[in-house]
């Protein structure tokens, strides 16, 4: 026996409703039983799917759109999908903006002008060094900077990273020979990039940072921890141990992917744990109490 429930005939009527709507909507007859369901094929395109619905897309949508701009919409999913917080896309202009300042070419990149990325105040006892960001050359400014110094306070404070080998050249700076930061890749041997050229392991050194050390002064700032080499003082800095890549692209733009990560020479990923400072102090007394450091380490 066939068993009705109360909600079925009304569920009829709706259904009748719907379809009485769509025929008045229609036209009376245009659809009968004897006409053949309409089917949608596909069209084909020959750059692809994702070029096909750009310009399906680009030609049907109620508000105006470039295929440009889709373009750049689709990449920039394409990266949040990887869900890796430091990949991003850059338009031509920007990259070439950004990659001109890491190389030393469009100071005007900078919000506000400022003494250079490398800033040496040396006395006859001491010789502080503020590295404001790793652009190219910073190695090379900061080994000249500090040669035949009595102690060296380097400042890494507020410094977002920037170039690997030039945090591989600063920490070479106060060091013989031997690791400087570990390298691994996805499918590749780990890398252990060492020393460029022998530097002054003798002379006393007091690394300040906080939050804002972040990346490739991480790196310089681990290695000589790591190494013995200095007395870390300030606060707790940033955690960012992945290396990040540029891939360039045909029109210029270019996306920034992570491909790596880094270890200190004792094995530590930093990844969102930082380095804890061997000395606290906040940001109006960190660099007194390294300058302290440095009299006790020189017996001033």
């Amino acid at each position: 026996m066939t068993r009705w429930s109360r909600r079925e005939p009304r569920r009829w009527y709706r259904g009748a409703a719907v379809a009485a709507a769509l025929l008045s909507a229609y036209g009376l007859g245009a659809a009968t039983a004897e006409t053949e369901p309409s089917r949608i094929e596909p069209a084909s395109h020959e750059d692809g799917l994702l070029e096909e619905a750009t310009d399906r897309i680009a030609t049907s949508a109620d508000q105006p759109v470039s295929r440009a701009e889709l373009r750049e919409a689709a990449i920039s999913g394409m990266l949040r999908s990887l869900g890796d917080p430091w990949a991003r896309y850059y338009p031509p202009q920007e990259y070439d903006d950004f990659t001109g300042w890491l190389n030393g070419d469009h100071k005007t990149v900078r919000p506000e002008p400022q003494r250079g990325d490398v800033v040496v105040d040396r006395a006859e006892d001491l010789t502080v060094v503020r590295v404001a960001v790793f652009t190219r050359g910073v190695g090379a400014q900061v080994r000249t900077g500090v040669s035949g110094s009595r102690a060296v306070l380097l400042d890494l404070r507020g410094n977002p990273g920037g170039l690997l080998d030039e945090a591989v050249d600063t920490a070479s700076a106060f060091l013989e020979d031997g690791p400087v930061v570990t390298y691994e890749r996805r499918g590749e041997p780990a890398e252990v990039i060492s020393v460029t050229s022998p530097g002054d392991s003798r002379v006393p050194v007091v690394v300040l940072v906080d939050k804002g050390t972040a990346s490739a002064a991480e790196i310089v700032t681990g290695a000589l921890r790591d190494r013995d080499r200095a007395v870390i003082v300030g606060s707790a800095t940033f955690g960012k141990g992945t290396v990040q890549e540029p891939v360039r692209l045909s029109d210029g733009s270019a996306v920034e992917l992570t491909v790596g990560r880094y270890l200190t020479p004792a094995g530590h990923n930093l990844e969102g744990v930082g380095i804890e400072p061997d000395i606290t102090a906040g940001s109006s007394d960190a660099e007194e109490r390294g300058r302290t450091v440095l009299d006790g380490l020189t017996g001033s």
